[in-house]
């Protein structure tokens, strides 16, 4: 069924579960290490989805930040902590897409650059799945054939069947036990944080992940939508950055995560079939109704979900990035892989700034050789 830039279909939900490999472990360990609450944490992110399906028409990936998301599960945060944190970043970045200059400055970065940051992600994503495919190698192997034999399955599309297979076989091993799914209706609640927990996370997580937004979620997603979507020239770094602001300054309230777009998570749902904003507004119905209605056993569902399913889905993410990032006609080549290493051996902000320096010290030495 198609309706103004909506289309809902098999296609288009397999394409809304492409990033659940991303999804699904910030999820978890939010919800196990630092308590939050999973009503409210699935509605922060269904509503921010539903809200920019209806506004943009297009899969426009709602993700953790990374980085906010890292420190406060390996230092085991307080809620109150990530939601300051988030809350922050929210200024900041509303302060941000107020200034005209800022979102010229992003449109000029060099296309070699953005290239190797796309490629430096995929790679990361690639090492990150690995890692979780190792335990069931030989079993992570077939699923990841079956997964793309059946990636435009028109019946059984490889998202769905990969995720349903998760569960399966969660229930099988005995990781999963139906008994304990609970049915109840459990609304988000009002949460507060203090001055101190929006400058205590911002020092600590909220300052480093702004170079990481800028380069994956602004400059690096922008220029995969008009890879992908070539009539979308609307969306700017601009907009994407006032999404993030007004999302940010929200959500912490009803005690969502840390929220941001991404090139990653873009990939894998183009991949996986989503073409239209009908994949944004499905995933997000899912999650507002995950959250209203089973949040009592999201911890059980999530965390009996399989690893090396996961690691299954963002391999193959990282291998539809790495594709469009590989698109490198009448680039210099050199910078698109130095960028990328340097992004996956240390951050992607470091990869950036190594970019740029690299691009612009090319440039000038063909300046002065013509001269």
């Amino acid at each position: 069924m198609k309706f103004k830039g909506f289309e809902f279909s098999i296609r288009e939900f397999a394409g809304s579960l492409g990033d659940f490999g991303t999804l699904l472990p910030f999820t978890v360990g939010y919800i196990v290490i630092c308590g939050f609450d999973p009503a409210g944490l699935l509605f922060g992110i269904g509503l921010t989805n539903i809200f920019l399906a209806l506004i943009y028409r297009l899969p426009l990936p709602v993700q953790p930040k990374k980085v906010v998301g890292s420190v406060a599960l390996s230092h085991a945060w307080t809620v109150p902590q990530v939601l300051g944190t988030g809350f922050s970043l929210g200024l900041i970045w509303i302060l941000l897409s107020l200034s005209q200059q800022l979102s010229n400055l992003l449109m000029k970065v060099p296309k070699p650059v953005v290239r190797g940051i796309q490629l430096g992600l995929a790679i990361s994503l690639a090492l990150t799945g690995a890692e979780l495919m190792k335990p069931q190698l030989a079993l992570s192997l077939l699923f990841l054939g079956l997964g793309y034999l059946m990636l435009r399955n028109k019946y059984l599309p490889g998202s769905i069947f990969l995720v349903l297979f998760g569960f399966i076989y969660s229930i099988y091993t005995g990781e999963l036990i139906l008994s304990d799914i609970q049915l109840g209706i459990s609304l988000p609640t009002l949460h507060i944080f203090s001055l101190d927990d929006i400058i205590y996370g911002f020092i600590y997580a909220g300052f480093a992940q702004l170079f990481l937004t800028l380069t994956n979620a602004v400059i690096a997603t922008v220029s995969l939508i008009h890879e992908l979507f070539p009539d979308r020239t609307d969306v700017t770094p601009k907009n994407l950055i006032m999404n993030m602001g007004i999302m940010n300054l929200t959500t912490p309230f009803i005690g969502g995560m840390p929220l941001c777009h991404g090139a990653g998570g873009l990939a894998a749902q183009y991949m996986f079939g989503a073409r239209t904003g009908g994949a944004a507004l499905m995933e997000g119905l899912l999650e507002v109704a995950l959250g209203l209605f089973f949040s009592r056993s999201i911890q059980s569902l999530f965390t009996a979900f399989p690893e090396f399913i996961t690691g299954v889905m963002l391999l193959m993410a990282s291998v539809e990035l790495g594709k469009i990032a590989f698109k490198v006609e009448n680039m210099n080549t050199s910078i698109v892989l130095f960028t990328a290493l340097v992004s996956a051996v240390f951050n992607i902000a470091i990869g950036f700034c190594a970019g740029i320096v690299l691009h612009y010290a090319v440039k000038n030495q063909i300046v002065s050789l013509s001269d």
